[in-house]
């Protein structure tokens, strides 16, 4: 995990940028499904002769290098964008699952998951949390003030309020 080249003013800010992260890594997979069916489209040199206008003997090659290309480079950015959200992660639940904010704030952690992470609207969180959605919402505005709070690597390791 690359955490420490992430310089965040805030456990807010954290999170936003992981939001940021998720839909962008979302958007990443859909144009490589895209760019998969486009592939299986392209058809190779058949038995037939073929006339090019362009004066380029390899159009196919360069398409295909292009394509490559392009999927290295979105592959490349999904990764970066699965470190963030893997940060984010281990902020709320600790690096094995074993702490983390949900150790400091409990359901609070989850809330900011689904709102964060999982891109649900708070209304809908609030759903699933079983609370009204002012209360999800102050509450995981107060559950991110703790982080701020003991800071984000205290409340990844679950260090802070709860023990002492």
């Amino acid at each position: 995990m690359k955490s420490a080249l992430y310089t965040f003013s805030s456990a807010r800010d954290l999170f936003e940028s992981a939001r940021e992260a998720s839909r962008d890594a979302e958007r990443c997979r859909r144009q490589l499904l895209s760019m998969e069916a486009a592939a299986e489209g392209l058809s190779g040199p058949g038995f037939e002769a073929r006339v090019s206008a362009s004066g380029e003997p390899d159009r196919m090659g360069s398409r295909v290098a292009a394509m490559v290309d392009r999927e290295e480079a979105l592959s490349r950015r999904m990764e970066d964008d699965y470190a963030l959200i893997e940060l984010a992660c281990s902020v709320l639940y600790g690096t094995d699952n074993d702490g983390g904010l949900w150790s400091l704030v409990g359901w609070r952690a989850d809330a900011i998951f689904q709102h964060y992470l999982a891109d649900r609207p708070w209304a809908e969180v609030a759903a699933l949390m079983g609370y009204g959605e002012q209360h999800v919402w102050r509450e995981s505005m107060a559950a991110l003030d703790v982080c701020d709070g003991w800071g984000i690597a205290r409340a990844m390791a679950g260090e802070g309020g709860a023990e002492e």
